[in-house]
């Protein structure tokens, strides 16, 4: 399974819950049928994407109440639905922590251990020689070679935060 959003906050008095998705392909929310929120298969009745937000009724949800009890669960599909639209250039981000990056020079960038997201795109958390750093996960500074990330040296110098 994979998580595709959390919920943050009913939305509504009718049952809808506000929800921040979790991956970039958003081509995954236009034909979802169900999934999984916490331990519980839900169907879905209607989905949005508005600014940067999903908008969720689920079947099994009915009023504001219903949809409070939902308050921070994670949204899962099976991993098999994403990858098949899925851009071959995109990562999932499981595959991503714990990942060994080096830059096109051949040196170690440093280990993913997590990723955030604040909006404008995800950052990428290192790890290297006990020092935490980040840079924000754009194609101009990474980039993929099989199943490996790359780094141009010069571009992430750069952006290093």
């Amino acid at each position: 399974m994979l998580e595709i959003a959390k919920i943050v906050k009913p939305q509504g008095i009718k049952g809808e819950v506000k929800a921040i998705p979790s991956t970039n392909v958003v081509e995954v929310f236009s034909n979802l049928q169900e999934c999984l929120v916490g331990n519980r298969t839900m169907h879905i009745q209607h989905i949005a994407f508005r600014q940067g937000f999903l908008y969720i009724k689920f079947k099994e949800v009915q009023t504001r109440n219903d949809a409070e009890l939902e308050r921070g669960k994670a949204i899962y599909i099976e991993k098999s639905l994403l990858e098949n639209i899925k851009d071959e250039e995109d990562f999932f981000v499981e595959d991503l922590i714990g990942m060994v990056v080096y830059d096109d020079k051949g040196d170690m960038v440093g280990q993913i251990i997590n990723i955030l997201n604040y909006g404008a795109s995800d950052i990428l958390v290192f790890e290297k020689e006990h020092r935490e750093f980040q840079a924000p996960f754009v194609k101009y500074v990474f980039y993929r070679d099989g199943d490996t990330l790359i780094a141009r040296a010069d571009k992430l110098k750069e952006v290093l935060i």
